[in-house]
């Protein structure tokens, strides 16, 4: 007879109604439809009493007692969060996407209201049969129809999860091709659990991330298990949790030795992927971690906040648990070791893709986490904006108020706050005048402005603004990050100023020059594919050789040129540890990186014509030369960029939409060139101008008089590296003459 407490998708309980309903059945369409809708609002609306305003009242989810079957009944209580501080788990998870999540039926304060799936399913496993559970959840905790009240608690919400005296982090529940370990659980549940289960609650299997010993007999007994043949679910969910407990542990040996294929070579696992079983050991533990990184959490830009602030945290997939602090323990050891084993260019390990995925997105989180534990007071608002650009968000607007909370300096000025009726365009224009008036720069101009992965970037908003809600690419990232390398303007400030009416821009600069040239995109998709566009790139420089000799500051073309390649800087380390996360570090190139980029086209092309394997792989001989530095710093300045030459003979790297006729300019404020382009007249006529920068030593943020003038704006383009003019040596040449810029 089958146990039913280790049914995975218990049937309902006994004379219970079905509570599962699409949300899409709620959307407006068909007045039938309208009117539900309407119905549902207005039942939601219905168990909430206003919050005191302006206080730190806050209501929790009293989750009544019930067994797993059982249908979810809770009630809404107020309380302050000192009140409340240690009562409650405050949780971190994902809602789905609008229009298309399923929705449950639950009963709060007497009345059935909708939930997501998602959300049903981590209450009914928080759910205990012989005691009630205090819960913070955002979808019912705040009323999300009333927009003030939902600013003001997405204020607090820093509070909320600092206070709580456990946050769980929900990855979501298992489904029928995940393999949790079930064959464990009569030996190594807890015997609270144990009766607990006996009771009506939900089977656990909890990681426990110390040296005590419980842990290393969960992987001892998968292990010992894992020898006997059987069919098993594809996705190896338990594995995978063992993996990274192994790596936790510090011992890469241990953390690879249960991926042995003994079936096919009686070694592991350092074969090309055609060598591996899809059915084996290790291929169901590698697609078991790629399972749990699949899961939307680690793209939701509120789970940063959500864990950064968290006193406790711990990971939960299905029945499965495991303390944050392993995870972050076990990407931090994999990071630290593929550096070392040069994993991260050779590519040969059967799961080096999902193991570095895991690395990066766990040490993104911990490295912000560590920071604001440690009461660092130096993450400005724009840093964060980009080390998480890529996550999503379903509010867009929350792509900036996520991480309010996270910032700790903000240079001098009075900290933002969330602000929801203000629409998204909104938002973004005031958070890039936000971010200049603080940092004195026009920093928050730089990046690549345009949309890629046939996303859209918002309409309403000027082409200086950057829409968050688009996702970069990670390289995307590193090479803003590496600007800092630059001073364009040569430490030049003067007077910016925004003109309210059309949205423009106003800066000052010098006129360099106009594109006239322009090759293809560089994907770096393969490396034969970076060697033939690179060949292009040269094609175009040497016929600007042969004409003008000289490069315009003196050096040869093939020198200007390799070192445009890689941004005139060569990685110096990638340094991975358990404090800081990544850093990577740089320094200007010298006239001896002139043999590693020979050496770095010699190995590319031995690469390039692989026919069989194609893989980047590198020999000591290779780094002892700076072949791989030369290669990260190339592939961060020219990845999705495109090569250009100007009518004057400079050459750089600018966005992937440059084209012939843009100008380029050297602004004051900035580190970094731009290439802009025409665009239209238009006329203030009486528009207020708000002034963002003075003089060195005059007021920042003053209003000034309005303006009538019409203006010759201009669109930006982006920011973009043109050798020979990146240390100010714009304002040094002959007749230099500043410029005012208007930009729309």
């Amino acid at each position: 007879m089958t146990d039913n407490r280790f049914n995975k998708q218990p049937p309902p309980a006994p004379g219970s109604r079905p509570h599962s309903v699409r949300l899409s059945q709620l959307l407006p369409g068909r007045r039938s439809d309208g009117f539900k809708l309407q119905q549902q609002e207005q039942t939601i609306a219905s168990i909430y009493s206003p919050l005191p305003s302006g206080s730190h009242t806050i209501r929790l989810l009293d989750l009544l007692p019930g067994k797993w079957g059982d249908d979810i009944n809770v009630r809404l209580q107020e309380c302050t969060i000192a009140e409340a501080r240690d009562r409650y788990i405050s949780i971190s998870y994902t809602w789905g996407e609008p229009g298309t999540v399923k929705q449950m039926l639950i009963t709060c304060n007497r009345s059935r209201v909708p939930i997501s799936e998602n959300l049903y399913t981590l209450l009914r496993r928080l759910r205990r049969p012989e005691r009630q559970t205090l819960v913070w959840a955002d979808a019912l905790c705040i009323n999300q129809t009333d927009p003030s009240e939902r600013t003001h608690q997405v204020g607090l919400m820093g509070e909320i999860y600092k206070n709580s005296k456990e946050t769980i982090i929900w990855l979501g529940e298992e489904a029928d091709s995940d393999d949790t370990g079930y064959r464990f659980l009569n030996e190594y549940i807890t015997e609270e659990d144990s009766i607990s289960m006996g009771k009506g609650a939900p089977p656990g299997v909890a990681w426990q991330g110390n040296d005590n010993g419980g842990d290393q007999r969960l992987l001892d007994a998968y292990l010992a298990n894992s020898k006997k043949r059987g069919v098993r679910a594809a996705n190896d969910i338990f594995g995978a949790f063992c993996l990274i407990q192994s790596f936790a542990q510090g011992t890469s040996s241990s953390a690879l030795k249960f991926l042995e294929e003994s079936e096919l070579t009686g070694q592991y696992p350092y074969l090309p992927k055609t060598f591996l079983d899809p059915s084996s050991k290790a291929s169901r533990v590698w697609a078991g971690l790629a399972r749990l990184m699949s899961r939307p959490w680690w793209r939701r830009i509120w789970v940063i906040q959500e864990t950064v602030l968290s006193r406790k945290a711990t990971v939960h997939f299905g029945m499965l648990s495991a303390p944050w602090s392993m995870f972050a323990r076990a990407a931090s050891n994999f990071a630290r070791e593929r550096h070392s084993l040069c994993l991260d260019l050779a590519g040969t390990l059967r799961g080096h893709d999902i193991l570095t995925q895991f690395s990066d997105l766990v040490l993104q989180i911990h490295d912000t986490r560590l920071h604001h534990q440690a009461s660092v007071k130096d993450v400005t608002l724009l840093s964060l904006l980009w080390k998480f650009r890529p996550l999503e968000a379903s509010d867009k607007r929350d792509k900036v108020f996520a991480l309010l909370g996270l910032t700790t300096d903000w240079q001098g000025m009075p900290p933002l706050s969330p602000d929801y009726s203000a629409d998204v365009g909104a938002v973004f224009v005031q958070t890039a005048i936000r971010n200049i008036l603080m940092s004195a720069s026009l920093s928050v101009l730089s990046g690549d402005l345009e949309a890629t992965l046939n996303r859209k970037r918002l309409t309403d908003i000027p082409s200086w603004v950057m829409d968050w809600a688009l996702p970069c690419l990670p390289v995307e990232i590193e090479r803003v990050q590496s600007q800092k390398m630059y001073n364009a303007s040569g430490g030049r400030t003067s007077e910016v100023s925004f003109h309210h009416r059309h949205s423009i821009l106003h800066v000052q600069g010098l006129l360099v020059d106009q594109v006239i040239a322009v090759g293809d995109v560089s994907r770096h998709t393969q490396i034969s594919d970076t060697c033939a566009v690179i060949r292009q790139w040269n094609l175009l420089a040497m016929a600007f050789e042969e004409k003008r000799g000289n490069y315009p500051s003196g050096c040869s073309y093939y020198d200007a040129f390799w070192r445009t390649l890689v941004g005139n800087l060569v990685q110096m380390a990638s340094v991975a540890n358990s404090i800081d996360g990544k850093q990577t570090a740089y320094r200007k190139t010298t006239a001896e990186d002139t043999e590693a980029f020979r050496a770095w086209r010699m190995w590319s092309r031995c690469i390039s014509r692989d026919t069989i394997g194609r893989t980047a792989s590198f020999t000591q001989r290779d780094l002892d030369e700076g072949i791989s530095s030369i290669h990260y710093a190339l592939k961060t300045a020219t990845t999705s960029r495109r090569f250009f030459l100007t009518r004057s003979g400079y050459m750089g790297v600018g966005p992937k939409t440059t084209q012939p006729g843009d100008k380029l300019y050297v602004l004051e404020n900035s580190k970094v060139p731009f290439l802009v382009r025409p665009h239209s007249v238009l006329n203030c006529n009486g528009g207020l101008s708000m002034m963002l920068i003075e003089p060195a030593g005059g007021d920042a943020g003053g209003l000034s008089n309005c303006c009538f003038n019409a203006h010759s704006c201009h669109r930006l383009v982006g920011d973009c590296f043109a050798y020979g003019l990146m240390d100010g040596e714009a304002f040094e040449r002959p007749g230099a003459e500043v410029v005012a810029l208007y930009l729309a």
